[in-house]
């Protein structure tokens, strides 16, 4: 029996060997060799080694001896690198399963390494140069932005700016390179008239680092922009929050611009009269408008917090954009998808055409510097109004000059003129 057990051991330990040789590694060292490059090649989250930054995006998967090692690119300085877990080789054992993964010599491992770093090190050169040049653009851009400034540009222009020089950088286009950046503008899937402002921004630029270049010409075609029912602004309203209905609203009653609307405080509106200033945008004229009954009381019910009654613009902007997804779904209507901030202006502009037939009047209220501006909304009223029942107007008589000039100041057209009295109209 005990000969027996003896041979059966010295099988089992034959059986090993045969393993070892065939595999280069036992089971119990195979096991603890795919841990370790499980462990290692993990994908892990670490900042960058350049510059700090934890902007990343993964950049493919790279082969090693201890498996697949996850690579990473940093966002904002270009450089290349993978977790630094797997890149530790000084910290290898090597009587460790990993170190004796492979059955190749030391000095052929080595000659491998050199031919790789003789490849990666030009790399990294370029990669070290092309950080080096966004350095210096940024710190060019950043005394771009202060000039700006002291021009008396408005912060608003400034960012405008701002963000078309983070949308190159982004994009890894050479800003000191006049046909580069024209070369970008061409392929972006931008609107004609943002290129034509873009194009106004860049004239600008390069006359600041006095670079001479020749701009792009581009030709914006004119647009009719979407003008929805009072009907479905006022489901929108109805859908959104306290603070945000009170902001649609505003914008409904007033024509005024989201910036316009951000910047009021508590001082800008007369609950008493009813009535608020606006601190116009874009060279407009300040103006005082009336405001509803039902606009008063959505704004007095907002918590007075600060002395601002809103947000950003911006801000705004994003938490509308949620709502207005979850509105439309909800009323199975993807015609409010199409309703912008914007969108608010160009309806009060087009519905108060249609009550005055006043052009001027429409420009004054809306703030345009030329009356080529509004006229936009004569067509849009034909268009919207073409088939409607006819309107009921309020009709008036005058009989003195003073008579005539009231009626035509409050908005009332002449119509005809008989047995020395003046017939006026305005639809109610």
């Amino acid at each position: 029996m005990a000969n027996a057990g003896t041979e059966e051991e010295a099988a089992h330990i034959r059986a090993e060997e045969r393993a070892l040789d065939k595999n280069g590694l036992s089971n119990s060292e195979q096991s603890v060799a795919s841990a370790t490059t499980a462990q290692l090649s993990q994908p892990q989250s670490s900042p960058c080694p350049e510059c700090g930054s934890i902007r990343l995006y993964k950049d493919g998967i790279r082969a090693t001896l201890l498996g697949d090692v996850q690579r990473y690119l940093c966002r904002d300085c270009g450089h290349g690198f993978s977790h630094p877990s797997s890149t530790r080789r000084s910290e290898w054992k090597l009587n460790s399963p990993a170190a004796i993964a492979s059955r190749r010599q030391v000095c052929d491992l080595l000659t491998e390494e050199s031919k790789n770093l003789a490849a990666v090190e030009p790399t990294k050169a370029a990669q070290r140069e092309g950080t080096a040049q966004t350095v210096d653009a940024k710190g060019k851009i950043i005394e771009f932005l202060w000039q700006l400034e002291k021009d008396g540009r408005t912060p608003e222009t400034i960012k405008n700016y701002n963000k078309w020089f983070s949308r190159c950088l982004k994009h890894d286009v050479n800003v000191f390179d006049p046909e580069e950046v024209k070369g970008y503008l061409a392929k972006a899937l931008l609107k004609e008239r943002t290129k034509i402002t873009i194009v106004g921004m860049l004239r600008v630029w390069y006359r600041f680092l006095k670079l001479h270049w020749e701009p792009p010409n581009y030709t914006a075609e004119a647009e009719i922009p979407f003008v929805p029912t009072e009907q479905e602004l006022d489901h929108l309203i109805a859908g959104c929050g306290k603070k945000m209905a009170s902001y649609l609203q505003l914008m409904k009653e007033t024509g005024a611009r989201a910036g316009e609307v951000s910047k009021l405080t508590w001082i800008d509106i007369d609950f008493q009269q009813r009535v608020v200033r606006i601190k116009p945008e874009k060279g407009s004229l300040p103006q005082i408008l009336p405001l509803s009954l039902k606009a008063i009381e959505m704004v007095n019910n907002i918590p007075k917090t600060s002395e601002r009654i809103f947000r950003t613009a911006d801000n705004m902007r994003s938490i509308f954009y949620h709502e207005r997804k979850h509105i439309a779904r909800k009323l199975a209507n993807p015609r409010l998808l199409q309703i912008s901030f914007h969108t608010f202006r160009h309806w009060k502009g087009t519905t108060e055409y249609h009550k005055t037939k006043d052009i001027f009047y429409v420009k004054e209220l809306l703030g345009h510097k030329t009356i080529q501006s509004t006229q936009v909304y004569i067509h849009i009223e034909r268009a919207l109004f073409l088939n409607a029942p006819p309107d009921e107007y309020h009709v008036k008589v005058a009989r003195t000059q003073e008579e005539i000039t009231q009626l035509l100041e409050t908005g009332f057209e002449y119509v005809l003129q008989k047995d020395r009295l003046a017939f006026f109209r305005k639809r109610k």
